[in-house]
């Protein structure tokens, strides 16, 4: 039941683009609900679906810009076949922790900046 939860909590995050992949592995792994690897594999699997499904909604409101989308794609393939390799040379414990770290960088970024925006009143 937990896990149905945090999947359907992180695919609503994740289609109104506030990131919901990196709390559905933070929370999956955080409840060991799944090993980290296996948790990135359905990461990938719900980022594959909210993507189809966020790129259909932009086509038909003419967000989409086809110039940007094969410039995206290009370097998402570029980038994927990286993390792949590299997922696959570093151990699951080592993977996991440079996970936490970067989240921890990226969520003290967020709050700064959020703090330094809402000293400047742009909040």
């Amino acid at each position: 039941m937990l896990f149905i939860i945090i999947s359907i909590s992180a695919a609503i995050l994740a289609g109104s683009g506030v990131g919901g992949g990196s709390i559905f592995i933070l929370l999956i792994t955080a409840f060991n609900l799944l090993d980290y690897k296996t948790t990135m594999g359905y990461n990938l699997i719900m980022f594959v679906v909210v993507g189809i499904t966020a790129t259909i909604n932009n086509i038909k409101s003419k967000k989409f810009d086809k110039k940007i989308f094969f410039k995206i794609i290009f370097l998402c393939l570029i980038g994927s076949y990286i993390g792949v390799h590299f997922a696959k040379i570093v151990d699951e414990q080592n993977l996991k922790k440079y996970f936490y770290i970067f989240m921890l960088i990226i969520g003290t970024y967020e709050i700064i900046s959020s703090l330094i925006s809402f000293k400047r009143g742009k909040i």
